[in-house]
């Protein structure tokens, strides 16, 4: 099967990151922090993953924000399942 690659939208301005001493961005840091992803269409916000909108590369030159207002997140989808 075929996979395309999509993106989760992070919003940076909503998500709370646990702090680190270490300074070091791993999987448990990422874990421990409530993130705030975007909808699908652009349509609010939700911290729970299997909520969050899956974004196309081309789609995300219409989402508004300034400078650090928000982080992608890759995602490899099956064809079957976007299409």
């Amino acid at each position: 099967m075929d996979s395309v690659r999509m993106y989760r939208i992070i919003c940076l301005k909503r998500s709370q990151f646990r702090e680190s001493k270490d300074y070091e961005f791993t999987s448990s840091w990422f874990k421990d922090s409530k993130i705030v992803y975007w909808r699908d269409n652009r349509s609010g916000y939700t911290d729970d993953v299997n909520e969050a909108g899956l974004y196309f590369q081309h789609e995300l030159e219409d989402c508004g924000g300034k400078h650090g207002d928000w982080l992608l997140d890759p995602v490899w989808q099956t064809v079957g399942d976007v299409y």
